[in-house]
């Protein structure tokens, strides 16, 4: 695990929290990898550079509302064969994930309790690795009329936005990384 992403779960654990008491957790929880401990200005340096998921008020650190992920859903529909989609409850910590071969037979994958088959909480990590605030709100194949490929849209919801991104036969850069995300945490194929 990044030290970046073990702020983020301390922050999410503990909420707002002044660089210091960040510092002991970190050093707490990577105790057993590192030779040196983080100081302090490691800290402040990785808040700073990654400020776009960070917020500071008052010497304290928290997660930036508009990244705090609450829920997401991503539905990928396939004009022949199967199309998926997931929900994941980050604050319930589940999720749910649909399998359909036609229009006609919609079941459920399952509903599965935190852990099982993946971990929520490294789904997490891994979104907010892919950034994906940062997706265009629509991606397209300059085509014209599509007969055949996937249509996708993937809604992110977090504490202080909603972020909605769609597309057919077109896709963010990191699309496959979002597909393998979803895949491991749900056990069944995202694509």
């Amino acid at each position: 695990m990044k030290v970046y992403e073990t702020i983020l779960s301390i922050l999410e654990k503990k909420g707002p929290l002044p660089i210091t008491m960040i510092c002991n957790e970190v050093n707490q929880v990577l105790s057993t990898n590192r030779k040196k401990p983080i100081l302090p200005s490691h800290i402040k340096s990785i808040v700073t550079r990654k400020k776009d998921l960070f917020h500071v008020n008052d010497g304290n650190i928290s997660i930036n509302p508009d990244k705090y992920p609450f829920s997401l859903r991503a539905t990928l529909e396939g004009f022949e064969g199967s199309s998926y989609q997931v929900r994941v409850n980050f604050v319930k910590n589940r999720f749910t994930a649909l399998v359909w071969r036609n229009k006609d037979n919609c079941q459920p994958f399952s509903d599965f309790s935190a852990g099982f088959p993946g971990d929520i909480e490294e789904f997490k990590r891994e979104l907010y690795t892919m950034n994906i605030w940062t997706w265009e709100p629509t991606y397209r194949d300059e085509a014209g009329i599509i007969l055949e490929g996937k249509y996708w849209s993937v809604k992110l919801q977090t504490k202080g936005k909603i972020y909605k991104s769609e597309g057919t036969k077109s896709y963010p850069e990191n699309w496959d990384k979002f597909c393998r995300a979803v895949e491991k945490l749900t056990g069944t194929p995202f694509h």
